[in-house]
């Protein structure tokens, strides 16, 4: 299997490679799952594989920083990502983003940046 050319893309646009994106997959169950007295679990999923991607950079130059702040700042962004081999592509929005300013030695400055995707 061949590299990506790309990691993720926000609406069209490709975006910086993160240095580290974990990604959790979970399922959603209605409000009716449940174990009763018996024990026995109830349960009743809606759906399966919701996504988080925990993205993180590191030594990001400032226009870096600023292209994914504007590319994850709308309501509602389509995110196409390498997974397992493929690209998918899913509806997502970004949580709190957390920017750290780096200075190094030499007076050079970096940003730090850390937020998660999550599907709608």
């Amino acid at each position: 299997m061949s590299l990506p050319s790309y990691f993720w893309k926000v609406n069209g646009v490709v975006m910086p490679t993160p240095d580290s994106c974990p990604i959790t997959e979970y399922d959603l169950d209605s409000g009716d799952t449940g174990r009763p007295e018996s024990g026995v679990l109830h349960r009743e999923r809606v759906r399966s594989n919701v996504g988080n991607y925990d993205m993180a950079f590191t030594k990001l130059s400032v226009e870096e920083a600023e292209t994914i702040r504007e590319a994850i700042a709308p309501a509602s962004i389509e995110v196409q990502v390498w997974f397992l081999g493929r690209y998918v592509t899913r509806t997502m929005y970004a949580g709190d983003r957390s920017f750290e300013l780096v200075t190094t030695s030499d007076g050079k400055q970096y940003y730090n940046l850390t937020f998660t995707l999550s599907e709608y």
